[in-house]
């Protein structure tokens, strides 16, 4: 089913680079990306966001997050701020994967899109030459050696592993993606923090297994 629009989507999956933008057709009617602590980013980013494309919580028509994987902290405060906001306005949430965005933009240029996951594996996400192929798996680097890899943009903490390509950014065509592709998927917890195929939870228990 079509995400109703407008609709208000934060990114807090790097943690220090907390993202906001209200999609509207296949653009951004306005977007915002500050600095700083994502528990105190989301509301005023929120209301800049309204302000710039001179809206009111009651002309949103939904919510939306990128649940990652990514930063707990980032997710967990972006997605707080959906859910009171949900629950205050009336308005319904949806979640897509950040990994599976930038594996749509990344199509014909490499064979996945990886991140840092947890104890040194890598969070990857298989790209075909028509799209994104299966789900995300958490892989130890030495089982993608012979891959080409593309790391998502803010992926990675420190440095960016030798040998792979420039990293990937789906934020500017988010909007059109989200369109085109169906990404947005309604979900009734918004409180969500890591993709549940990424294997990770607030807890940090790991479930199923996980495959290249």
């Amino acid at each position: 089913m079509p995400v109703p629009l407008p609709c208000l989507c934060l990114d807090g999956s790097v943690r220090d680079r907390p993202r906001g933008g209200i999609w509207v057709g296949e653009r951004w009617l306005a977007e915002l990306q500050l600095e700083g602590d994502p528990a105190e980013a989301f509301a005023p980013l929120a209301q800049s966001l309204l302000e710039v494309a001179d809206l009111g919580w009651g002309d949103l028509r939904a919510l939306a997050l990128n649940q990652g994987p990514g930063s707990v902290l980032g997710i967990r405060a972006a997605a707080m701020s959906l859910q009171a906001w949900s629950v205050v306005h009336r308005i319904p949430v949806h979640g897509w994967s950040g990994h599976l965005a930038a594996a749509w933009v990344a199509v014909g240029t490499c064979d996945g899109i990886v991140s840092e996951g947890r104890g040194g594996a890598w969070v990857l996400q298989r790209v075909g030459p028509e799209g994104p192929v299966g789900t995300l798996a958490e892989v130890e680097p030495a089982q993608v050696a012979g891959l080409r890899l593309r790391p998502l943009a803010g992926g990675f903490r420190h440095s960016l592993p030798r040998g792979m390509g420039d990293e990937v950014d789906a934020w500017p065509a988010l909007p059109g993606l989200l369109a085109s592709r169906g990404l947005a998927v309604a979900t009734g917890h918004p409180d969500a923090l890591n993709s549940p195929a990424a294997h990770a939870l607030w807890s940090g228990r790991r479930h199923g297994a996980s495959a290249p």
